[in-house]
């Protein structure tokens, strides 16, 4: 079911919400380890679409499991009345000083997700898609063996944007990702060696981007 929450919008700006569902939000049985979150916490936001401004003073909270935003007007809203965020394409979600994009799936062009910025660049953006492993816990079968409790785990791939909206995984090799750079090879791998870049560290894989970009 689709509603329509009157936040602060912009008049022919209308953004969709639905209903949260029982899966969309978390309920702390006390034996799982994590949550679903990105944010645990809800932050003030704003919502863009096509750049335009679709709604501010929103507070959101990513479920990275479900890939979805919950969205609430006052932070003493319970999660089970909290709003879920539709997706659209051409959606940014600006909260907590970071920025999410929609973009469809690379294994389903008709299902969008949502992916962080984390470099914004005249060249190539990098982006992260963040999700969140679940491993459900088993109880003790013995008395010489004890419970072991449910698990959200952090997870997350990156990802090449180019300026024409074409994006690609970031190979797991730095051989591999200099090779997605062939005019600008060799200084890139100049600098890797210069730097001394592990390329499967997010950090250094951040200062390779910028270091292309300023190219």
């Amino acid at each position: 079911m689709f509603t329509t929450i009157a936040w602060a919008q912009p008049a022919g700006l209308e953004l969709n919400f639905q209903r949260v569902r029982s899966g969309d939000r978390f309920v702390s049985d006390g034996n799982t380890t994590g949550s679903p979150y990105y944010h645990d916490q809800y932050h003030k936001g704003s919502i863009y679409l096509n750049d335009k401004l679709a709604a501010t003073n929103v507070y959101l909270k990513y479920n990275a499991y479900r890939d979805i935003f919950l969205a609430v007007n006052d932070l003493n809203t319970p999660d089970e009345l909290a709003q879920v965020v539709t997706k659209t394409q051409g959606m940014k979600v600006l909260l907590n000083n970071q920025e999410f994009i929609t973009l469809p799936s690379v294994n389903n062009r008709y299902e969008m997700q949502y992916y962080q910025v984390v470099v914004r660049g005249k060249k190539v953006t990098l982006l992260k898609k963040n999700y969140k492993l679940f491993v459900e816990g088993s109880r003790a079968t013995t008395s010489l063996t004890r419970d072991v409790p449910s698990t959200y785990s952090d997870r997350g791939d990156f990802f090449f944007l180019n300026p024409s909206g074409d994006f690609t995984e970031v190979p797991s090799s730095t051989k591999k990702v200099l090779a997605l750079f062939p005019e600008d090879k060799k200084a890139l791998s100049a600098a890797v060696k210069k730097y001394r870049l592990n390329l499967k560290k997010d950090i250094d894989l951040i200062r390779f981007i910028g270091f292309y970009n300023r190219l």
